[in-house]
C-alpha cells in the first residue's frame, strides 16, 4: 500500500480528519478516503490488592449515556511509553496506583477509518494513591465502582459493560482475573 496524498481537512479534540489517497499494486481507488488521525490510547483493568476490579462510569457523548468501562485515555506527547500513560490514567481516573502493570496486547480500534492503536494492560495490586499527583480532566465526570472479578463476564454478556475497548481489555485480562 502506497500513500499518494494526505491532508488534514478538520482538526478537533481528540482527533484530526484526514483526506487520504493511496494505491496498491492492483488497485488505484478513484476517490479519496477519510480517516480519523488520533494519538495512541491505553486501557487498563485495575485489580485491587484484595482482588476487586475498579471500573469507572462516565458520560459518553456517542451513546448519550453513562458508560461503565475500564480506565483509559490518550498517550500524552511527553510519555515515553504506553506503560507510563497507563499508570497516569489509572491514577487520574480512579485515584489508585499500581507497581505492577502487565501488558495484554495492542490493537487498532478500527483500521477501516482510524490510524491509532490501543495498548491494553492489567494493573495488579492497586491501592489508593498515598500522595495523589494526577486528577481527572476538568471536563471529566467520573465515578468509581468496585466489583468482584467473577461478575465481569456476566456484566459484559448482559450489556452492563458495553464499551468495546473495555470488553476487550476484560477479555484479554481473563487469565489474571480467573487465576489461570
Amino acid at each position: 500500500m502506497r500513500l499518494i496524498d494526505q491532508k488534514v481537512v478538520f482538526t478537533t479534540r481528540p482527533f484530526d480528519v484526514e483526506e487520504v489517497s493511496f494505491e496498491t499494486d492492483d488497485l488505484k481507488p478513484q476517490h479519496s478516503y477519510f480517516r480519523l488521525a488520533a494519538p495512541d490510547w491505553v486501557n487498563v483493568l485495575p485489580i485491587t490488592a484484595d482482588g476487586r476490579v475498579i471500573l469507572i462510569r462516565q458520560p459518553r457523548v456517542g451513546s448519550m449515556s453513562f458508560v461503565l468501562e475500564t480506565p483509559g485515555g490518550v498517550i500524552d506527547p511527553g510519555e515515553k511509553d504506553s506503560t507510563m500513560a497507563a499508570a497516569r490514567e489509572l491514577e487520574e481516573e480512579t485515584g489508585f496506583v499500581s507497581q505492577r502493570f502487565l501488558p495484554l496486547g495492542c490493537i487498532n480500534p478500527n483500521p477501516a477509518i482510524m490510524n491509532n492503536r490501543c495498548h491494553f494492560f492489567v494493573a495488579m495490586g492497586c491501592l489508593p494513591a498515598a500522595n495523589r499527583k494526577h486528577f481527572p480532566d476538568s471536563d471529566e465526570r467520573i465515578t468509581i465502582e468496585l466489583y468482584d472479578t467473577h461478575e465481569l463476564d456476566y456484566m459484559v454478556r448482559t450489556g452492563q459493560i458495553n464499551h468495546s475497548l473495555a470488553c476487550l481489555c476484560i477479555m484479554l485480562a481473563g487469565r489474571y482475573i480467573n487465576g489461570k
